[in-house]
């Protein structure tokens, strides 16, 4: 292989060293930010029935 071979598979490794834990960092993220919505969507529903009931 030559040199040019080697930068460029080199330099591929180092992206995706540095873009996977930026990537699971963001699906965490999303995760979490899916869980309050859910919790809030619960709760919201929650106040809404208990104003409907006469």
């Amino acid at each position: 292989m030559t040199a040019e071979s080697w930068t460029v598979i080199g330099t591929a490794i180092v992206m995706l060293a540095i873009l996977v834990p930026v990537q699971v960092r963001i699906m965490q993220d999303v995760a979490g930010l899916r869980e309050r919505m859910a919790r809030l969507e619960g709760l919201f529903e929650g106040f809404t029935k208990q104003q409907t009931i006469p």
